[in-house]
């Protein structure tokens, strides 16, 4: 292992013990198969931990952007390639057929996870994590249920800005910590990392009751 890929994995953790630091809290689209196939070939393996040759290799194989994402309850990682751009949004996918979308780096929509974030409605909270500035923002998640019906969530976030937290080396940014709650959900607590130009470059982010925190963090972008 080299000192890079060493320094990548410590990193790695210490992003993550910091997003959840900042963020305690109380509690297959056909279009895009082609693109699949043609960056990854076919895969059946399940999401697992993945190794810092494996990101290196990638890396070395490709000028895409990459990110790298981790499932928390789940303890499963996985390296994820953009396959598809429109706009402000940006698809990624893995091998095993997994996509999310990201606006800015924020997520907003998933599909292949499991109990996926159909989409959101995030333009207030979006602007305020971009500015790192403080303020109260509205925040609607859409899931799809196991009856094929659209369950609308509402919430009302509380957006901080706090430290400054390296994501990778050369590539830091100010932790905006965004605590969310609703009258019939859950609270949660999403920490956005945001460089100086807006982007968010690492999030701990909150994707639902079957998904839970979800830890990203790019690896170029």
């Amino acid at each position: 292992m080299t000192l890079k890929t060493t320094c990548r994995a410590a990193l790695l953790g210490g992003l993550i013990a910091a997003l959840a630091g900042c963020g305690n809290d109380d509690r297959r689209d056909p279009l895009l198969e082609s693109a699949y196939s043609a960056l990854f070939g076919t895969s059946d393996e399940d999401n697992k931990p993945i190794s810092d040759q494996e990101i290196a290799a990638t890396l070395a194989a490709t000028d895409l952007p990459v990110l790298r994402l981790r499932i928390e309850d789940r303890k499963s990682e996985a390296v994820a390639l953009e396959i598809e751009r429109n706009g402000e949004h940006r698809t990624y996918g893995t091998a095993s057929r997994q996509a999310i979308v990201l606006r800015h780096g924020m997520i907003t929509a998933t599909r292949g996870l499991g109990g996926d974030l159909m989409s959101v409605e995030e333009d207030a909270l979006l602007r305020l994590v971009r500015a790192r500035s403080a303020g109260q923002a509205r925040y609607v998640q859409r899931f799809l249920t196991p009856e094929d019906v659209t369950e609308v969530l509402t919430y009302s976030c509380s957006v901080t800005p706090q430290q400054q937290v390296e994501v990778i080396p050369g590539v830091s940014g100010m932790a905006v910590r965004a605590a969310c709650s609703s009258e019939t959900e859950p609270d949660f607590a999403d920490v956005y990392i945001v460089d100086a130009g807006g982007e968010i470059v690492g999030a701990r982010q909150w994707l639902g009751e079957t998904t839970g925190y979800v830890t990203l963090q790019q690896l170029r972008r």
